[in-house]
């Protein structure tokens, strides 16, 4: 089953106002956010091209984090923290929402994604698809179609490359209308991939690419940290974003890396240096040979505490008033460009950014070293945007399973459901902050039966009749739940009675509860004899009762009158329906049925 995929980057509270919803059905809740376009604060994004211009020093393949939006679905424009980047004004007046968080001063520029071409990453795997046009495209599980931006000289370099094989694509996804390409190009249809970078999907990275140190995996995302143009490269400046495609192990270790967007780069045999295999193919003249030293991994670290700490060795210290993230149990992140200017923030972050384990502090600056990682932390993150960890729970107050809901949005997630809709609780996800419980809706078979994720298994559900839900989009359905109190409140007298005999009076007793939110209202309950203990409408009715609980209330069933004379020969045991008539919605509809189990009726 695949999993039903919700948006996670982290977002700020959004004030909402009440609106109507399609069907006049005025909105109680606060939908999930929403993001069409695929960006949203925390979302990492890359330039596609030159021109227009973001800001001197910004070029197609450097890439940055979201820190605010212009709109609350983000569909204008982003304010972008730029990796390495130290000439934007950070202009925030303009953010609907506050920033995300901390991020390096100087370091944002307003970008317009409509006028501006941006990538988001993009990580999928599916088939290779050529139509009668040439234009290669990726076709995924769930119907979903991506077009490969990509060359002749692409298909030149890689012959193997053609339609019906299996793959893994990482790129960067645009779904902007732009003038990147020519009048008369391959369709769109779901997004243009920029940089393709293929590998068989059954393929599994090796655990490690630099494996001495193991800072660096195959495929992972990186950014040039060290100077403009390592190794003799030609236009290739710092800040530059690219993907690790193998490793060499000598004495200085090295990394081939695919730089994003770029032309300049080496012979591409190169690739049979690699100690071991690609992490994938990559375009035609993209890659160069860099010192593990010169690149910084893209990582999203664990949530922790942001706080101020002191770096030194052998009492000398390195950096006095240095800024920490104490992530995990055992984790300690250093952030050289933490803003001090701004108050530490008290809350759980995340830091977004640029992973150095080749980088040392001396002297106060982040420098290339052999001795990495030591000082008694786990590394350095450049660039670091901190990004809120909102807590995972099973909301508050909790959902159950079995809880019965009620939707207080329209089309949750894209889902076909409107206010007002009904449903059950399946399960919770507690380590979901997003949308935590799973619900099956009532009457509806335009979902999913992915419980993989919950915390306890649920039980059976129709097919395709599942959601998961954010805390505020449902509401619990406070109804009656009436059900007999038990054993000891049960009673009759007297325990023998003769069969046809006029003139005999039966007594019956008993206590029945609503331990719902509800008053019960007013509900029957019908009194029977039966020759065992499974009470149904089969069976000889003595008698109706009327009654009205309290919530969390009770109230005791007595009934006395004659005893037919009708009744054969026989011993009985005597019980109850309650609400026979299923005047009363109750929470739970399983539990109205009761009879005498200590003693039963002789008639002779």
């Amino acid at each position: 089953m695949s999993r039903h995929v919700i948006f996670r980057s982290f977002v700020v509270g959004i004030v909402l106002l009440a609106f109507l919803g399609v069907d006049g059905l005025a909105q109680k809740g606060i939908p999930r956010p929403s993001f069409p376009s695929g960006f949203a604060p925390g979302t990492r994004v890359m330039l596609l091209a030159n021109e227009p211009a973001v800001a001197p020093g910004l070029e197609a393949g450097m890439a940055g984090t979201v820190v605010c939006c212009d709109a609350e679905d983000c569909s204008g424009s982003l304010l972008v923290s730029w990796d390495l980047f130290t000439g934007g004004q950070d202009e925030e007046a303009r953010c609907v929402i506050p920033a995300v968080g901390p991020y390096p001063p100087g370091a944002t520029a307003w970008v317009d994604p409509a006028q501006v071409p941006l990538g988001r990453p993009f990580d999928e795997v599916g088939i290779l698809q050529e139509d009668p046009a040439g234009c290669l495209y990726l076709g995924t599980d769930d119907g979903r179609l991506f077009h490969l931006v990509i060359g002749p000289e692409f298909r030149e370099q890689w012959w193997m490359v053609r339609g019906g094989n299996g793959v893994r694509v990482r790129g960067w996804l645009s779904t902007t209308a732009s003038d990147l390409k020519a009048e008369g190009a391959c369709p769109q249809r779901d997004g243009d991939v920029y940089h393709p970078i293929m590998s068989l999907y059954i393929w599994e990275d090796p655990e490690c690419c630099d494996r001495w140190v193991c800072g660096f995996g195959y495929g992972d995302p990186v950014v040039l940290i060290g100077e403009d143009d390592p190794s003799g490269a030609l236009d290739l400046p710092r800040g530059t974003s690219g993907t690790i495609i193998c490793c060499r192990g000598d004495e200085n270790p090295s990394i081939l890396v695919s730089w994003n967007l770029w032309e300049n780069g080496g012979p591409d045999e190169a690739y049979v240096e690699c100690t071991e295999r690609l992490a994938g193919l990559f375009p035609p003249g993209s890659t160069c040979w860099v010192s593990v030293k010169d690149v910084a991994g893209v990582l999203e670290s664990e949530c922790g505490i942001v706080q101020e700490m002191s770096l030194s060795v052998g009492g000398v210290p390195l950096d006095p008033e240095a800024v920490g993230l104490f992530a995990g149990r055992d984790k300690v992140y250093y952030l050289p460009d933490v803003d001090l200017a701004r108050p530490l923030p008290r809350d759980r972050f995340r830091a977004i950014g640029l992973f150095t384990p080749y980088g040392d502090l001396v002297g106060g600056q982040v420098v290339a070293s052999d001795a990495a990682l030591n000082h008694g932390i786990n590394g350095i993150i450049l660039s670091s945007v901190l990004a809120l960890c909102p807590e995972a729970s099973c909301c508050e107050p909790s959902f159950a399973p079995g809880d019965r809901v009620e939707l207080l949005v329209d089309q949750p997630g894209g889902a076909s459901l409107s206010i007002g809709a009904t449903g059950t609780v399946l399960c919770c996800n507690a380590d979901d902050p997003a949308t935590p419980i799973l619900v099956c809706w009532d009457n509806w078979t335009d979902g999913h039966d992915d419980d993989e994720q919950c915390d306890v298994p649920p039980e059976w559900y129709p097919d395709d009749s599942a959601w998961w839900m954010a805390c505020t989009e449902i509401e619990r359905i406070v109804l009656p739940d009436l059900f007999d109190r038990g054993e000891e409140f049960r009673a009759f007298v007297p325990q023998t009675l003769e069969a046809g005999k006029e003139g005999q009076v039966l007594k019956v007793t008993g206590m029945i509860g609503n331990r719902g939110g509800a008053q019960s209202g007013p509900f029957l309950v019908e009194i029977y004899l039966s020759t065992d203990r499974n009470i149904t409408r089969e069976d000889i009715r003595l008698a109706n009762a009327a009654m009205d609980v309290d919530p969390d209330g009770e109230a005791a069933l007595s009934w006395m009158g004659p005893f037919p004379t009708d009744v054969p020969a026989g011993v009985y045991s005597i019980g109850w329906l309650i609400d026979s008539e299923d005047e009363v919605a109750e929470a739970d509809e399983t539990n109205n049925t009761a009879a005498i189990e200590t003693v039963q009726l002789t008639v002779r």
